[in-house]
């Protein structure tokens, strides 16, 4: 039952705020509710935003975090079934059911991205500066995951006991790199922020890019991505083995992270809006030849065609449907798979 204050808050007196009903102790892979209250803001409200049908009109960012693993958890809000929640200018109530399966006491964070459906900027709308709104997460709000009998088949101790992933979607959580009981060069290499991404029932493994460019060639040999300048910063490691942006100094610099579009890059032009690249085990060059044959990929080869836009925004000139509208797979082809990247 969804307290009746709930509804009545305003922003004026309460921030957006986190809450968890039953606070306390479970056991390994119960659930525990969390919700979050948005409370209305009668002012300051942007008329010419609106959600797609049945998406929420808040951008709410949330993880359960554990305080000795670094375990984070993503909490998947849906706003619950209340008329209230489809209208603009009243507080909305979103809650999730989140299955812990790691021994740990879990703490909320997060943060409000937008209210208003400033999120969705689709059409001719310009993107809102983002500006993330701080959540209340009240001190003593804390989850505690025990396993007495010590059997929980998703310990840490046990991850290099499982099989391989043959599928990637399936469960998971991130994990502190620092917070590994084996060796770290077993698993992918942590992001930005030191952490891994571990499934619960399987194991994924790091490969050398001459083994992985030999995937493709099995399986992928023409694939078709869509995406931004995140999505070119990935192509620029794989046509040089990993070499760009390579040694520990470079990853926070400025190219390695954004940007990238003014330095010279020889394997391929980072300012075309379309480019098609041809790889093998030792690593990828542009197509130049204007003649060449853009649906047959080479032997022993994989071919990415890669089309570069701004996100799903206004700055897109042209609008980013119209790449889809101008039949890609009948220039270049039907992919094996195709990567969109938002």
């Amino acid at each position: 039952m969804i307290p009746k204050s709930y509804w009545t808050t305003t922003a004026a007196s309460t921030p957006a705020f986190v809450t968890i009903p039953d606070v306390g102790h479970i056991n390994v892979d119960d659930t525990v509710c969390i919700r979050v209250v948005v409370p209305a803001r009668k002012q300051r409200v942007h008329m010419a935003y609106t959600p797609f049908p049945n998406t929420p009109w808040d951008s709410v960012l949330l993880d359960l975090v554990g305080q000795r693993t670094g375990v984070s958890v993503p909490v998947h809000l849906q706003p619950v079934m209340d008329i209230r929640n489809t209208f603009r200018d009243e507080s909305h109530v979103y809650e999730a059911d989140v299955r812990l399966r790691d021994v740990d006491e879990y703490r909320a964070e997060g943060y409000v991205e937008f209210r208003d459906a400033l999120w969705n900027c689709d059409g001719e709308l310009a993107p809102a500066d983002y500006i993330p709104e701080p959540l209340h997460i009240p001190s003593a709000l804390r989850v505690d995951v025990v396993d007495p009998q010590k059997t929980s088949a998703y310990d840490l101790e046990r991850y290099m006991e499982l099989p391989l992933c043959t599928d990637l979607d399936v469960e998971g959580r991130w994990v502190s790199i620092d917070a590994l009981p084996f060796n770290t060069d077993l698993v992918p290499p942590p992001d930005d922020h030191g952490r891994v991404w571990l499934p619960y029932t399987c194991r994924l493994q790091r490969i050398k890019y001459n083994e992985f460019m030999q995937c493709l060639k099995r399986q992928y040999p023409l694939m078709h991505w869509f995406g931004d300048s995140n999505l070119r910063r990935v192509l620029k490691k794989l046509t040089t083995r990993g070499d760009w942006c390579g040694t520990s100094d470079e990853h926070q610099t400025r190219p390695c992270i954004c940007e990238d579009y003014k330095e010279e890059f020889t394997p391929f032009n980072a300012t075309y809006r379309e480019l098609i690249i041809d790889f093998d085990e030792t690593g990828g060059q542009m197509l130049t030849d204007k003649d060449a044959d853009f649906l047959h990929v080479p032997d022993n080869q994989t071919r990415i065609y890669f089309h570069k836009w701004e996100g799903l925004s206004s700055k897109n000139k042209p609008v980013w449907h119209n790449s889809f509208e101008e039949s890609v797979t009948g220039r270049f082809g039907i992919p094996a798979v195709a990567m969109i990247s938002l």
